[in-house]
């Protein structure tokens, strides 16, 4: 299956999941057709010692990945509200406009080094429509190197 012909949703949402589990925060549930990715809860991020900043750039991420991934698609009102809270978390150091172009730059950065998972990923979420956590962990495993 080529990328033309895999949905931008399933791409977009594939995008969430893959910046997720790489920034330590996991999936609970994705689907296509409601176009969400449920995370776990993240608290444990912070209390596993990862300093504020890095939880801003972690969620700002994962926020504006879908859009990078598949630009089409623009930024879901759940993203836009994830990157509100990386852009305040962040904004104990830097001003929020200063951050957001910064991650931008970043998440664009991501998007490329993990195309490969993020597209390998689209493709079954493009068939099965909705997929488990353990099953997108499954599948990126599979695809990339953890």
């Amino acid at each position: 299956m080529s990328e033309s012909t895999l949905s931008e949703i399933a791409i977009h949402e594939a995008a969430h999941c893959v910046a997720a589990l790489r920034h330590g925060i996991d999936v609970h549930r994705v689907s296509v057709d409601a176009g969400e990715v449920v995370f776990e809860p993240p608290g444990d991020y912070l209390e596993h010692g990862y300093h504020h900043g890095a939880v801003a750039a972690a969620y700002a991420i994962i926020a504006l990945a879908g859009q990078a991934a598949a630009p089409a698609t623009g930024l879901s009102s759940l993203d836009h509200l994830l990157l509100e809270k990386a852009l305040f978390l962040g904004s104990w150091s830097d001003a929020p406009g200063e951050m957001r172009h910064a991650l931008s730059a970043l998440t664009q950065r991501f998007v490329l080094d993990h195309w490969k998972e993020i597209e390998g990923l689209a493709v079954v979420l493009d068939q099965r429509r909705t997929m488990s956590g353990a099953e997108v962990k499954e599948i990126i495993g599979s695809i990339g190197q953890w």
